[in-house]
């Protein structure tokens, strides 16, 4: 079949159809217990979808200052707000707005960057182009469950594609170099953490450009033209980040993020084992072969972008993972250079033989290969021994065992909360945790559930969380981290399932809740006000491993604290810098 304008359109109507039936297979099989980065974007899409048919200039107004200072702005929500004009039920309609704006243009734009850079245009190779990045796991896992993450990959394939089309050495070109500038600076407007990769494509991109239009004779003189072209659209990018984020700006500068997310931290060998685990295994050899085939490819071009590929997944992963190992989310840029390598290294295997046969062969397993691999990863919760540690890590639609136990939970803490009283969730993972809670309650617990702090050294003490009369428990105790990272969460749950310590001033209230993977939550009443001794025994537990908490916390002046029916429960050790309340993210 010949590759013509029909033959596109009719392949632009596949993937949207297909991206949009999957994520209404997706929706259709989870439960409404949503929680954290998978809650918080939604509920900035309905507001934003709420408010902004009544007040638009302030629903606008209230975007751009997110952009100017939040480290994770509603932009990429906002822009995707149109979706509520179809009556959808919320989580579907935000789904799909996420999947239809960010998810199809990046498998159509990887499909013609990949026929940018090749010299085989056979609808077959160029049908692979598109097969591959729509079964992609990598890209539906984060987007599936409510992260607009994805969308800083559109700007960065569009960069490199304009740049690959446009000779930056031959002269200064103004025009060109603003608006390399501008796609270069999306991404960090849309998710702040793709900085790593723009300073990667910074770097990477003028020698890309420099090399697709010099294949013979080499100029020093056009080195120092592109050289200056890249460093306008560098003034470019950096002037838009000041203009519009530079609230943001001076607070990064101003941040040790090593330390604040040293609890994300961990060995550059387990970051590179969660890559590769939210990749899959099951591409290696292609990867390889795409690395090898620098050596013998015959497609300059296509050997250009896979170098380039190669050197920004080696820089950009180093330079991320200093700061933090990387989420399912933050995989999205590396997991896009590595399947660029492995599309070119199946296209090695597809030239092998000029037979059709052969390559129609190809491309069947290739094409059954991903559609199977797609379903098991996102849908089946079979682990396909012994062949599953090879497929992608599981990103299956949000589900809980025993969900009828978790509303009997929410109606407990619902009936108890009715008056003054707060209630206070000592979980954190995916089994239990209070964002979760007050989402299985449709919301009705906003304002009754005091938020614990969930990671120490981004979070600190939240004090208030502490003064709650109710506290629901897990047993065993539950973090989303390592729990040493995570004592704001262990250090009080232990002390109240034991009973001891501050724990010694609670009761249990019935007999538990059977919820997911073995876990049982207990609630818990706050008989009493903490003692003196208590409190400062409390807060040495944490002074152990935060001396420099102690300054903090420890204070000499107590702030008296009521309970609901206007009685004197007594005091505690709190300061102003101690009111935090957090969210994990």
């Amino acid at each position: 079949m010949k590759y013509s304008k029909l033959s596109f359109f009719i392949l632009l109507s596949f993937v949207l159809l297909a991206i949009i039936v999957q994520t209404y297979a997706f929706i259709a099989h989870e439960q409404n217990i949503y929680y954290w980065d998978f809650n918080g974007y939604w509920r900035l899409w309905e507001e934003f979808c709420a408010t902004f048919p009544n007040e638009p200039v302030n629903s606008i107004r209230t975007v751009f200052h997110s952009v100017r200072h939040d480290d994770y702005n509603s932009l990429p929500v906002a822009l995707t707000s149109w979706f509520y004009l179809f009556h959808l039920p919320s989580r579907l309609s935000y789904i799909t707005s996420l999947a239809v704006m960010y998810l199809f243009p990046t498998v159509i734009l990887f499909h013609l960057l990949c026929k940018r850079f090749s010299d085989n245009n056979s609808f077959t190779w160029l049908l692979l182009t598109c097969i591959l990045p729509l079964t992609f796991v990598e890209f539906w896992a984060p987007t599936m469950k409510g992260y607009p993450d994805i969308s800083g990959l559109i700007p960065i394939i569009a960069a490199l594609l304009y740049v690959s089309k446009n000779d930056l050495g031959d002269k200064v070109r103004i025009k060109k170099a603003l608006v390399t500038g501008l796609l270069l600076w999306s991404p960090f407007l849309l998710r702040r953490w793709y900085v790593y990769t723009i300073v990667s494509l910074y770097l990477s991109l003028p020698v890309l450009n420099y090399f697709i239009y010099n294949n013979t004779k080499h100029s020093f003189g056009r080195v120092i033209i592109t050289v200056k072209n890249f460093f306008a659209a560098g003034i470019v990018s950096v002037s838009l980040t000041l203009i519009f984020q530079g609230a943001l700006i001076r607070r990064i500068i101003k941040t040790d993020y090593a330390t604040m997310y040293s609890a994300y931290q961990s060995s550059l060998a387990y970051s590179i084992e969660n890559l590769y685990n939210h990749i899959g295994l099951y591409l290696l050899p292609f990867f390889i072969i795409g690395l090898l085939s620098i050596f013998w490819r015959k497609d300059r071009n296509g050997k250009l972008l896979v170098i380039f590929s190669t050197f920004n997944l080696i820089f950009s992963f180093l330079f991320f993972t200093r700061t933090q190992s990387p989420g399912v989310q933050h995989c999205l840029p590396f997991a896009l250079w590595t399947l660029i390598i492995i599309t070119f290294g199946l296209k090695v295997l597809l030239q092998l033989t000029i037979n059709k046969v052969y390559q129609c062969s190809v491309f069947g397993i290739v094409l059954v290969s991903c559609v199977f691999i797609n379903y098991a990863s996102l849908f089946s919760a079979n682990q396909y021994q012994p062949f599953g540690q090879f497929l992608p890590n599981k990103s299956l639609p949000m589900h809980v065992d025993n969900f009828n136990n978790y509303v009997e939970l929410v109606k407990t803490i619902e009936t108890l909360t009715q008056g003054k009283d707060k209630v206070t969730i000592l979980s954190s993972s995916s089994v239990l945790n209070d964002d979760m809670i007050n989402t299985i309650s449709y919301r009705k617990l906003t304002g009754r559930i005091a938020y614990a702090s969930q990671v120490d050294l981004r979070d600190g003490i939240n004090v208030e969380s502490l003064l709650s009369k109710y506290f629901v428990v897990a047993d065993p105790v539950q973090t989303h981290l390592s729990p040493d990272g995570q004592r704001v969460i262990t250090i009080p749950a232990n002390e109240i399932l034991s009973g001891v310590g501050i724990g010694s001033s609670f009761r249990k209230i019935g007999t538990g809740f059977k919820l997911s993977s073995g876990v049982t939550a207990y609630i818990y009443e706050r008989t009493r006000p903490y003692t003196d001794k208590e409190i400062k025994n409390f807060l040495s537990l944490f002074f152990e491993h935060y001396p420099q908490w102690k300054e903090i916390y420890d204070k000499e002046f107590y702030h008296k604290f009521i309970s609901a029916d206007g009685d004197v429960w007594g005091d505690f050790t709190i300061s102003e810098d101690a009111k935090i309340v957090a969210h994990p993210g």
